[in-house]
């Protein structure tokens, strides 16, 4: 037995003729993933993503760069408990909401719990889902030095969730990361899928490996966020899984 990481070990057997003039391997891989549907990952009291990055003391995160927008995921948020309003629900009077980006909660939740941020952020549009993005994203992850062990920490939607997985599957040959879903897309499909992949020579998804998250957190509070074409992007994503 190989472990290569706890969520990944590999097993083997080696076998030879007798003047060893002929060798054969049987190989096996498995691997561990782990889907979490949970709310207010990024409040305060929430301790799902500062027990993965605490102990090493930082978190490397590809960030989709709508979240950093206001134009596409802003909204209400508690300043005292860094939880996003839903629908008005448990609204507390004595709550002191402001407007903020999915960026600002995640910046404001690192630095609550006092775990450094590396922060790339990267282009979640379909027209950017190539080759020459993961290539940016594995060059970036060696100058920040990535060990083989450390998780990255990838946040935003499907193309994000499919470039930067594809990156973490070459990085190191086998570098684990946790998927923060922030759409409706990464939440039920690109984030939990062990499929990563980008776009080449004209084809769809042309490039790929199978290298699941260890760890999927899908925070359905964070799809208040989106505008209405990313919710209907969404709920086709859904329909179409569903028929097919």
């Amino acid at each position: 037995i190989y472990p290569t990481s706890i969520s990944r070990q590999s097993d083997g057997c080696t076998v030879a003729g007798k003047d060893s003039r002929k060798i054969e391997a049987v190989m096996s891989t498995t691997l561990t993933s782990s889907i979490r549907i949970s709310s207010h990952v990024l409040g305060f009291d929430s301790n799902l993503l500062a027990e993965i990055y605490r102990p090493i003391g930082r978190a490397v995160i590809v960030l989709d760069d709508k979240l950093d927008d206001l134009k596409y995921t802003s909204g209400d948020v508690d300043m005292k408990t860094n939880r996003r309003l839903v629908l008005k629900m448990g609204e507390d009077k004595n709550a002191d909401f402001k407007e903020l980006t999915i960026r600002q909660q995640l910046d404001r939740y690192f630095e609550y719990h006092g775990i450094q941020m590396e922060v790339l952020v990267k282009s979640g549009n379909e027209a950017d889902k190539d080759i020459a993005k993961v290539q940016e994203i594995l060059i970036d992850l060696k100058k920040l030095g990535v060990m083989r062990n450390e998780p990255v920490l990838i946040v935003g939607g499907g193309v994000v969730a499919d470039i930067a997985g594809f990156a973490c599957a070459l990085f190191h040959r086998n570098t684990p990361y946790v998927i923060l879903a922030t759409s409706i897309v990464s939440g039920i499909d690109a984030g939990s899928s062990p499929r990563t992949c980008c776009d080449g020579q004209g084809y769809k998804n042309a490039f790929g490996a199978f290298h699941p998250p260890v760890m999927t957190l899908t925070d359905r509070t964070l799809w208040t966020t989106m505008h209405e074409g990313m919710i209907r992007h969404g709920i086709a994503e859904i329909v179409k899984m569903a028929v097919v």
